[in-house]
């Protein structure tokens, strides 16, 4: 008897022993991740995080169950088999120095401080003229032209009058009474001063004491006379513009930035200027003036003083600008390749183990050489970002998404429902149910239930004389009405939902290539361009048609500004059948924002 209660006991401390020794890692596991609260988030915006189910404050959108152990919503982890097979490169982020070399046309113009305008102050008669044809070059002080004026003579005979008067009292009047002679002397030389005529002429006048019947009128400057207006013989009244003078010893280069340069450009700054009429010739030059505001092109003007003693720059000849900048101090930067532009958002995918990849949203600055982005938020020094491979990893992504959202969908839409088919669908029925009541044929929902008019427990659909009733293709939306028109969820076209004895044959509809998770979308040319396809706009430049989305605005690349797409021969154009999303691009993939295919626009004068 001991011995069987010493046996029993020792048995009882053996699995005492065990309970306690051996590692319960799966049941710890469980009470951990049972513990663990449900997060849930935004497809569109993965920065939106809630501990409870809701909706997205920004867009409106049920918020989806936050996936555990991918890192947070738009994540996806991957085996580094798979990684290798897809080809991913990551670059770590740095604080780099950002240099750019902007390129610019120009022309040389005319330096309008060194233009000269040549007036008549007074009235006359054109008696000769000297410089007789515009393109002329002068010199300052050579004669121009040759007036005849009564008013002229006049001022001479005064001017003489006082000058000998001034002589003759000199002596024998009073120092007050010489001084008085002398101050209309000088008022009288003054007035033929102001009409232009020079100190050499007066001072001929005075010594010869001979009045001239016409008086020269001289050039102010050494330069090319552009324009000429007057003929021998004419007449003209005070304030007649004679003749224009340019000198052409300085010239300006004026050329055209775009906007998205205007960082690397500042006044004072070096550039340089090439002459491809002069053989290539280059000046060193700099920058004398950035205009305050933009041209009708989306460009801004700066302007180079460049000079020209021989005269062999002529204005409207053509000139190259080239200026090499940098941006102050090292700036945050990362490939420009790393990142996806939905059209709304700029994303990049950033991993810490190369396995689990995370969405990122990030705020982007100026554009340098080699294609390096300035990064303003979003990243910090160090972080791997996804360079090359990134768009196949969306797709992934988006498509894991999308399963979670139509599993969640299943479960908040008429409980079991969907898990566990209802009687009616069980027998080939299509689960859609409605009030027997004809009066209140339009309430249609899946699932039984009762009619919320009259409370009577709804039956088949198949089972009334109802035929007014129309679907959406994507059973998830779970969407049915008595009228036809779009999902409200997905956009796509509602179906109409014919009895049992009147469907047609199903037929293999031609591949439009426009597929879902690999459900095809009822979707034709009018219905696409319906989505909104007239709104595309593009850059017009064919260089940078890869520049697409919804509405006018600015090119990222050259800075025109968009046209529509139809009046281009742009015809590389993917769009999302979700119009929402705003997505639109120049090659095939899906939307980074709902996950659906995108689908090739086709313009409307191609379409049959």
């Amino acid at each position: 008897m001991k011995t069987i209660i010493v046996a029993i006991a020792a048995l009882v401390l053996g699995f005492g022993a065990a309970y306690t020794l051996i590692p319960r890692s799966d049941n710890a596991t469980q009470v951990t991740e049972s513990t663990q609260k449900q997060q849930y988030t935004c497809g569109m915006h993965p920065e939106i995080i809630s501990d409870e189910p809701g909706y997205c404050p920004i867009c409106g959108m049920k918020l989806t169950p936050k996936k555990d152990g991918s890192g947070s919503e738009g994540s996806v982890r991957i085996d580094p088999t798979t990684t290798q097979n897809m080809g991913l490169v990551t670059t770590p982020v740095r604080y780099q120095s950002i240099t750019r070399k902007v390129h610019a046309f120009g022309k040389i113009a005319f330096s309008e401080p060194l233009m000269y305008s040549v007036n008549l102050k007074i009235d006359g008669w054109i008696e000769r003229l000297f410089v007789d044809h515009e393109g002329e070059r002068v010199h300052k002080g050579q004669s121009l032209l040759e007036v005849y004026s009564p008013a002229l003579v006049a001022a001479q005979r005064e001017f003489l009058i006082a000058y000998e008067s001034s002589q003759k009292m000199e002596d024998s009047l009073s120092d007050s009474s010489a001084g008085g002679m002398t101050d209309l002397m000088q008022a009288s030389r003054m007035r033929l001063s102001n009409w232009d005529i020079s100190s050499d002429q007066i001072e001929r006048l005075q010594s010869s004491g001979e009045i001239t019947r016409t008086m020269l009128i001289l050039s102010p400057t050494d330069g090319i006379v552009t324009a000429k207006t007057v003929s021998e013989g004419d007449h003209l009244k005070p304030g007649s513009e004679l003749y224009k003078i340019a000198d052409l010893s300085t010239v300006w280069v004026i050329a055209h930035i775009y906007e998205q340069d205007l960082p690397f450009v500042s006044l004072g700054q070096e550039a340089t200027v090439e002459l491809p009429n002069l053989g290539g010739e280059k000046h060193t030059v700099r920058v004398s003036y950035i205009s305050p505001f933009l041209n009708t092109g989306r460009q801004v003007e700066i302007r180079l003083d460049l000079e020209n003693g021989d005269y062999r720059l002529k204005p409207e000849m053509y000139a190259e600008v080239s200026i090499i900048s940098k941006l102050s101090g090292d700036r945050l930067a990362i490939p420009r390749s790393a990142v996806i532009n939905s059209g709304i958002r700029q994303l990049v995918y950033v991993t810490s183990d190369e396995s689990d990849y995370q969405l990122r949203v990030i705020t982007t600055g100026a554009v340098g050489d080699d294609d390096l982005l300035e990064v303003r938020s979003g990243l910090s020094e160090n972080e791997l970002v996804v360079t090359s491979g990134q768009f196949l990893l969306d797709s992934e992504s988006r498509l894991s998404e999308a399963l979670a959202e139509g599993y969640q969908a299943g479960h908040d839409h008429g409980g079991d429902h969907d898990l566990h088919p209802s009687p009616a669908e069980e027998q080939g029925l299509s689960g859609v149910y409605t009030c027997p009541m004809p009066s209140h044929a339009h309430v249609l929902q899946y699932g039984e239930g009762n009619c919320p008019e009259c409370g009577m427990a709804l039956v088949p659909v198949e089972e009334t004389d109802n035929e007014s009733v129309y679907v959406c293709p994507m059973r998830e939306c779970a969407v049915v009405q008595n009228e036809p028109g779009r999902c409200p969820k997905c956009k796509m076209k509602l179906t109409e939902l014919l009895p049992a004895s009147e469907e047609e044959p199903v037929q293999e509809a031609p591949d439009t290539g426009h597929e879902h998770g690999g459900a095809k979308l009822d979707l034709d040319p009018d219905e696409l361009l319906a989505i909104g396809g007239h709104d595309i706009y593009t850059c017009p430049m064919q260089q940078h048609y890869h520049v697409l989305q919804y509405g006018e605005g600015s090119c990222s690349e050259c800075g025109m500004k968009l046209v529509p797409l139809a009046e281009t021969d742009n015809h590389q154009v993917y769009v999302c059948p979700m119009t929402e999303c705003g997505v639109v691009q120049d090659r095939e993939g899906t939307c980074p924002v709902c996950g659906m295919n995108l689908v090739r626009y086709q313009p409307e004068e191609s379409r049959d």
